[in-house]
């Protein structure tokens, strides 16, 4: 019993190593640049001299995620959703890609945060990503892969120069700042990020088999829109008519809400839209399938006008199965 402080000890020391180690090996690093216009860089007092502070358009590796932010702005959230008295809403554009050849997970509730040049932390705010408009870059994240969406905070309305954080895992090994600056930017997104693994992606019409489930897209519409639903202006709604069949010995619960969505060439995601849905006469595709059964249902989204290379992306990482990807072209 004498002895077992000192083990304890040995424990925590052995620990520190292997952690510091692990940080050694997932240094952020610079790897390009979206040519971001310069904007001038925060005051020394906000970061320390060994800090590495990155800006907007930069091309960042943290072991094999890839981080690219976009740009920020500051969305009014309209008379429904308006920010407090004297706060704002900032909205970041992220990009998170795997380079790597497993699976990991993008969680920027845990992952992302803003501080603003005292120090103060900021985390994720519901009221803002609703601002936003868009989705966030969450979810299983494959090899290959990319994703694309933006972050809302809630902050004071007097503060600029906000750095954003990402943290590559919760152990914060890998922490990476941005500088985004005084004022709102946007860029538009890398043509290639040279990823080395790449996606298989399967054509419509193709039956898909992702464990006992085969998946198969018969048609995709573009719903014609009426007086009283319309699209928000700039996008259009879309229909995806999809057959599932279970092929395997076991119950399969099907939530379309859940495992189905849109990506655009940038990855950008886009989930289910009642507005769309309300225009088809077709039920949603959702149904617990018994060993042999087939469902067909038609899923409704709200897309840009101009968005190209669509991809349907059926989910069932829920399940521990992985994704499988059909273009809508």
């Amino acid at each position: 019993m004498k002895n077992q402080p000192y083990s304890l000890i040995a424990l925590i020391i052995c620990l520190s190593i292997a952690l510091a180690g692990c940080r050694d090996e997932i240094q952020p690093q610079k790897i390009g640049s979206l040519g971001a216009a310069s904007q001038p860089s925060p005051e020394e007092t906000s970061q320390t001299s060994e800090e590495i502070i990155y800006e907007v358009g930069d091309i960042i590796r943290v072991n094999n995620t890839i981080l690219v932010v976009l740009g920020w702005d500051q969305p009014p959230g309209g008379d429904l959703n308006p920010p407090d008295d004297g706060k704002k809403y900032l909205v970041v554009d992220v990009i998170i890609a795997n380079q790597g050849e497993k699976s990991f997970n993008s969680s920027p509730v845990f992952q992302m945060s803003l501080k603003d040049p005292s120090g103060q932390k900021y985390n994720l705010n519901g009221k803002a990503n609703l601002a936003s408009g868009t989705n966030q870059p969450n979810g299983e994240v494959n090899p290959g892969e990319v994703i694309r969406g933006k972050v809302g905070f809630h902050v004071p309305e007097n503060l600029t120069d906000f750095l954003f954080v990402y943290e590559a895992n919760l152990l914060g090994q890998g922490e990476v700042s941005v500088h985004l600056g005084p004022v709102p930017v946007a860029m538009d997104p890398p043509e290639d990020l040279n990823l080395t693994q790449t996606q298989e992606i399967y054509q419509t019409g193709d039956p898909v088999k992702i464990s006992d489930l085969v998946i198969q897209i018969l048609e995709v519409k573009y719903p014609t829109w009426t007086k009283f639903v319309k699209p928000k202006e700039g996008y259009k709604f879309a229909a995806v008519d999809i057959q599932i069949e279970n092929q395997g010995s076991s119950v399969q619960e099907i939530t379309s809400v859940v495992q189905m969505y849109l990506k655009d060439e940038t990855g950008q995601k886009y989930t289910f839209h009642l507005g769309a849905q309300s225009l088809l006469d077709a039920g949603l595709p959702d149904d617990e399938l018994q060993p042999g059964e087939k469902v067909r249902g038609q899923i409704g989204f709200q897309v840009p006008e101009d968005a190209q290379n669509l991809v349907f992306v059926f989910d069932a990482e829920i399940f521990g199965f992985g994704k499988i990807f059909i273009t809508l072209e």
